[in-house]
């Protein structure tokens, strides 16, 4: 059931491919990595998807969780050399990001007849070509419905999808391109922005990041033509995590907006409709249907 395509856009999304060297750490996100001198592949999920994490054990045979104490976070990390051999062999050839510099340290670290000395380079096929984007968007989008009150009272229904990454990898590698390739891919703008970084949700974590500045890409997908392609993509090409209901909720409201010459009634009841859909979305969701991972 696992596609390496979609497995690779996940790792290049919200994955760590670490190698131990001298000086460096496993990052925010450690459990006792300072003291190991074994690498491993792990997947940071929020703790909504960690039905998804848990599959993923299921499809693949290996892989361990553990849920972070204090951060709505759930780890899935691989660290056993046959599992780690088997994970490179997966998404060798089908990254598209700067972590492929990381999955070649890995290979040169494990150096096994297995996957081969061979590193093959970045996936240069289109987008949607396969299921890369829908791991990467899995890991790092979201669907945004807005409802917005005109002056004469009625509502401007808006649907976006967005995606937003580091400009510079964290190793100092430029991001610009991938992106670049989803926008082309969409026919849609790209911008870049820079904020104050705040991804933790305890107080002593924000504080530790209050002066810390984040300079980002976002593809944004924002009218009809970009949308029937990112809807024909998904219909594809599946999301797996909990963004697939946010997914078939917002092209509904898409749907939605499309919609003219109603009776005052019939559009009384869309704008309640998007209203309902609107609530239930992205953090606010509160029911999740996972049949899609049995």
């Amino acid at each position: 059931m696992i596609n390496n395509h979609w497995l690779a856009g996940l790792i290049e999304g919200d994955g760590t491919i670490f190698i131990p060297t001298k000086g460096e750490t496993a990052g925010f996100f450690s459990l006792r990595e300072k003291k190991t001198q074994y690498p491993f592949i792990r997947i940071v999920f929020h703790i909504k998807d960690k039905p998804l994490a848990q599959a993923l054990i299921n499809w693949l045979g290996y892989g361990t969780l553990h849920e972070v104490k204090g951060e709505k976070a759930v780890l899935w990390t691989v660290s056993k050399r046959q599992a780690l051999e088997d994970l490179v062999g997966r998404v060798n050839g089908n990254m598209r990001t700067p972590k492929i510099h990381r999955l070649y340290k890995l290979i040169d670290w494990l150096a096994t007849p297995n996957i081969g000395a061979k590193k093959l380079g970045l996936d240069e096929t289109a987008i949607d070509s396969n299921a890369w984007l829908a791991g990467m968007s899995d890991a790092d989008s979201h669907f945004n419905i807005s409802l917005t009150k005109r002056a004469n009272g009625a509502f401007r229904i808006q649907t976006q999808w967005r995606l937003e990454y580091s400009q510079k990898s964290y190793h100092g590698y430029d991001q610009l391109y991938w992106g670049s390739s989803i926008s082309n891919f969409l026919n849609t703008t790209m911008y870049s922005r820079t904020r104050v970084l705040k991804t933790g949700t305890t107080q002593a974590t924000q504080a530790s990041q209050a002066n810390k500045l984040y300079s980002s890409f976002i593809v944004v997908s924002y009218n009809k033509a970009s949308h029937e392609k990112l809807i024909a993509y998904f219909e594809k090409f599946p999301l797996m995590s909990s963004k697939r209901l946010d997914f078939m909720d917002w092209v509904e409201a898409y749907k939605i907006s499309l919609l003219s010459r109603q009776s005052p009634q019939e559009y009384e009841e869309s704008v309640k409709k998007v209203q309902i859909l609107k609530s239930s979305i992205n953090s606010k969701r509160t029911q999740f249907n996972w049949k899609h991972l049995y």
